[in-house]
């Protein structure tokens, strides 16, 4: 058995951050935030137009007291 301690992975990034040197991300990185941000970009588009149609309609959750019944 070795005594020495392997490194992780996030270490050579973590000492490239800290001396100033761009760190190279992975492609499966990438890919991950890639795919991290465009479920922000889908989440926030529906929730804007889940906005504006309440909005043209009118709907209003504090206003549901004015519905006849």
């Amino acid at each position: 058995m070795s005594t020495k301690n392997k490194p992780l992975p996030a270490e050579p990034q973590n000492n490239a951050a800290n001396d100033g040197v761009a760190a190279e991300l992975s492609d499966e990185a990438i890919r991950n935030l890639t795919g991290f941000f465009d479920v922000l970009i889908q989440m926030d588009f529906a929730q804007k137009q889940r906005n504006e149609r309440n909005d043209e309609d009118g709907n209003d959750l504090q206003n549901t007291s004015s519905v006849a019944a």
